[in-house]
C-alpha cells in the first residue's frame, strides 16, 4: 500500500481558504454519500491506479461516470487522498481514520469522525460556500438568497473573475444537502439519508416571510467528542500558533479557522470542551491570563499531546 504520510491538517497552502483558488464545482451535483469515503478507500488501497482510467473505476466502485468524479473529488476535498502522475495516494489521515486494521472508525459509524473530517473539508477543502457558512459568516441566520450572493462575491474575488449564477447556485445546495436534512416529504427518500453530515445538526432550513432561509445553531454541540476536538485545536494550533506552548482560549473563539467558528460552538460550549481536554491530559492546562480571560498552555509539546489525545491507542 502506499501512504502518504501527512500531518493530520495537511492539505497543502492555504489554509482556511486564506490562498489560492476557491472550489466552486467538481461534486458534479453529489453530495457525499454513506458509504462512498470508505469504498472509496478500499478500492484505492487495492489499486492505487483506480483512477487510471474511467471504466476501471467505475467497474470497481460500481457507480455511474459522474459519481466516480465525486466521489474522487470528496475524498480529495477532505484531505484522504491525492492525485500523483496517475496514482492516487491515501493520506495518513485516511489510514488513521478508514484502515480496517488501524482505523479508528473504517466504516464512518461515529460522530467522533464525521466532526473530523467537516473539520478538514471547511478547513483545507477550498470549497467557497464552507468558506463563507463556517468561517466567514456570523450571523445566526441569513437568506438563502444572501448566501448565494456571498458565495458568489467571495468566489469571484478569489478566482479572479465572476462565476455564473447556476454554478455559484448548485453549490451552495450541495452544503445544503451536505448538512440540512430537507422537511420536503417529496424529497425525503431521495435527501434525507443521502449525507452523514446531517446528523451534525450545523445547518438548518427554514422560511421567513416567505423566503427560504439558513440557520446555524451556535449551541452546545453534545457529540462533538475530545477526541475530535483535540484532533481540531491540534491541527489549528499547527497552522495558526507554529512551535508555541500557549495559546489565548480567545484564539479558538475568534481566529480565522477557529474551532469554535467551524463547529458552531458558543463561548460556553468552548470553554467545557477545552476545560475537557485539559482534564484527559497530563500536560495541557487553561491558566488565567491576568485580563479576565484564560490562555491554553502545554508543559511539554503541544502538538504531541493533543495528537495523543486525538488518537487514543
Amino acid at each position: 500500500m502506499n501512504v502518504a504520510a501527512t500531518d493530520a491538517g495537511e492539505s497543502g497552502p492555504g489554509f482556511g481558504s486564506v490562498r489560492g483558488t476557491l472550489v466552486v464545482s467538481g461534486h458534479e451535483s453529489f453530495a457525499c454519500r454513506y458509504g462512498w469515503l470508505p469504498k472509496f478507500y478500499e478500492a484505492v488501497r487495492a489499486d492505487p491506479m483506480l483512477f487510471d482510467t474511467p471504466e476501471k473505476a467505475i467497474l470497481r466502485l460500481g457507480i455511474g461516470n459522474n459519481m466516480v468524479k465525486s466521489i474522487r473529488f470528496w475524498a480529495e476535498a477532505f484531505a484522504l487522498a491525492r492525485s500523483e502522475r496517475g496514482r492516487t495516494r491515501l493520506t495518513d489521515l485516511a489510514v488513521r481514520l478508514l484502515d480496517k486494521a488501524v482505523g479508528l472508525d473504517p466504516y464512518l459509524e461515529s460522530q467522533d469522525a464525521l466532526w473530523r473530517l467537516h473539520w478538514m473539508l471547511t478547513v483545507h477543502g477550498r470549497l467557497a460556500a464552507w468558506a463563507v457558512a463556517f468561517l466567514e459568516t456570523h450571523d445566526r441566520e441569513m437568506s438563502r438568497e444572501r448566501l448565494i450572493a456571498s458565495v458568489a462575491s467571495r468566489a469571484a474575488v478569489a478566482r479572479g473573475g465572476r462565476v455564473t449564477d447556476r454554478t455559484v447556485t448548485n453549490h451552495v445546495d450541495i452544503l445544503m444537502r451536505t448538512y440540512a436534512a430537507t422537511r420536503n416529504t417529496e424529497q425525503a427518500s431521495a435527501d434525507v439519508t443521502v449525507s452523514p453530515f446531517q446528523e451534525l445538526n450545523l445547518l438548518r432550513t427554514g422560511t421567513r416571510a416567505g423566503k427560504p432561509t439558513v440557520t446555524f445553531p451556535r449551541d452546545a454541540k453534545r457529540t462533538l467528542t475530545t477526541g475530535a476536538f483535540a484532533f481540531a485545536v491540534r491541527d489549528f494550533w499547527h497552522h495558526a500558533f507554529g512551535t508555541a506552548t500557549s495559546i489565548s482560549l480567545r484564539s479558538l473563539v475568534l481566529a480565522h479557522c477557529a474551532p469554535a467558528s467551524v463547529f458552531l460552538l458558543d463561548e460556553t460550549d468552548l470553554y467545557d470542551k477545552t476545560e475537557r481536554l485539559c482534564s484527559a491530559s497530563r500536560h495541557l492546562a487553561l491558566r488565567p491570563d491576568g485580563g479576565g480571560g484564560f490562555t491554553l498552555t502545554s508543559d511539554s509539546d503541544p502538538l504531541a499531546e493533543l495528537d495523543r489525545l486525538a488518537w487514543p491507542t
